[in-house]
């Protein structure tokens, strides 16, 4: 079926002229395809209502059109149209992708499968940086894990050191690729006040323990107990917070 030109611009005004217009007309799209404003297998518009609708050129449209089916979310067939695919299909190590994909997730399905990905690549990567981690290293650790002590009254400090200590153990591990999927998208969970609820001070000292019991079994050298704590910190940190209402 072919949408509506209603249906595309989600309820939003027409887009205003920014100086990146294909990156506001792109947002726009997205938007309403992973919020399903365009469900899978709905027609876009032709290029002409587009153009109207978006008060943009041609050119800026199948730029728009090309990009969205390099990310997945469209595919165009001559003579067929442009199709919006079905999730399956969306690349969700893009961040606009991912970003939509949070900010529209009723139901915690792609923070449930971001965990997922951090709790398997993470106790990889600590496995991996028991092993690995020089001296140096674990000293660097352990001056971190001491800040972090200091701030347990401080909540968006701790936050902020706390994603330094998970990275330097991505950095120990000596697995730039893992550590480079976690820092893509990561960063677009924390923005999300489903994924970051309120903290509270019980919540704080929860996670120095396990940061604590990370620390001890990496520098007992034991690979096995540091990737368990691991993924029982960032598993039961997660499962606490998703209880709770956001706000």
């Amino acid at each position: 079926m072919t949408v509506r030109l209603d249906a595309l611009m989600n309820g939003q005004p027409p887009t205003p002229r920014p100086a990146r217009l294909g990156t506001a007309v792109l947002s726009m799209i997205i938007d309403s395809i992973v919020s399903e404003a365009l469900p899978p297998e709905s027609t876009l518009p032709n290029e002409r209502e587009l153009c109207a609708a978006f008060g943009v050129s041609r050119s800026v449209i199948r730029e728009s059109v090309k990009v969205l089916e390099e990310k997945g979310l469209v595919r165009v067939k001559q003579g067929q149209g442009t199709t919006v695919t079905a999730p399956e299909h969306w690349n969700l190590l893009d961040p606009l992708v991912l970003e939509a994909s949070i900010r529209h997730d009723k139901t915690f399905r792609t923070l449930d499968s971001l965990v997922d990905v951090r709790v398997g690549l993470e106790s990889q990567m600590t496995r991996r940086a028991a092993k690995m981690m020089s001296d140096e290293q674990l000293g660097e650790l352990h001056a971190t894990l001491t800040a972090l002590g200091q701030m347990l009254d401080q909540g968006e400090a701790y936050q902020l050191a706390d994603t330094e200590y998970h990275d330097l153990i991505h950095r120990g591990s000596g697995n730039q690729l893992a550590r480079s999927i976690i820092r893509t998208i990561h960063p677009y969970a924390r923005a999300s006040m489903r994924y970051t609820v309120p903290t509270t001070a019980e919540d704080l000292a929860s996670s120095h323990r396990g940061h604590v019991k990370i620390y001890e079994r990496l520098a007992d050298r034991d690979a096995e107990g540091a990737a368990a704590a691991m993924r029982e910190h960032i598993l039961g940190s997660w499962l606490e917070r998703r209880a709770r209402p956001p706000g």
